[in-house]
């Protein structure tokens, strides 16, 4: 009988460390992509919402500028309770989300008036106050009616935006408008992004 035991090699321990290493790198690098994939799904979802109900909204909604567009249907009571969290998209939760704004009680006396909103909402909606910026109700071409009203919701490669067809699109800037990732975009009438410039962040 053969009393030796084989043992490993300094080389296959070096190979199965380099591979629990290589895998381990993917992990790291795989993870915050797919969060990242879905925070641009929640937050078209989130649209989505939101705009159906605009599609539903009467013409008071339609003639809204700014976050008075997503706002005005928590004051008519159509955005209430746990589904306060549709105004906040997922990719904005360390800086704003429904409980830093202080929870269901920071709508209690909502005044769409005094526009003091200290970002109840992560969305910008359509400057409707401007004749070269409004979007009629039941117009057919598809045009931008919310979106991300900072681009550091999806670490500044794009914007998830709402459409008055009450669909929801991710805008890479790199595809869709060319630009460098490192290029700062301001949501609102100084945007330097045409289909953001009607986007009004009160």
């Amino acid at each position: 009988m053969n009393g030796k035991q084989k043992g490993f090699t300094l080389i296959e321990i070096l190979v199965v460390v380099t591979i629990i290493g290589v895998l381990a790198g993917l992990v790291v690098v795989l993870i915050p992509k797919s969060q990242e994939k879905t925070q641009i799904m929640e937050c078209q979802n989130n649209q989505r919402q939101i705009c159906a109900l605009l599609i539903q909204a009467d013409d008071k909604a339609w003639n809204m500028s700014g976050p008075n567009i997503a706002l005005y249907f928590v004051k008519k009571g159509d955005i209430t309770g746990t589904n306060l969290k549709l105004l906040f998209c997922p990719g904005a939760a360390q800086k704003e989300n429904l409980d830093r704004v202080g929870g269901e009680e920071a709508y209690k006396n909502l005044d769409l008036k005094t526009q003091q909103y200290d970002h109840l909402t992560s969305y910008a909606g359509r400057d409707q106050s401007r004749a070269d910026c409004a979007v009629k109700k039941g117009t057919t071409s598809p045009e931008i009616m919310l979106c991300d009203d900072n681009e550091d919701n999806h670490n500044k490669k794009g914007f998830v935006c709402g459409y008055n067809d009450g669909s929801a699109k991710w805008i890479d800037k790199v595809d869709v408008w060319d630009m460098d990732l490192s290029a700062v975009v301001a949501v609102g009438e100084g945007s330097s992004v045409k289909e953001l410039q009607c986007l009004k962040v009160e």
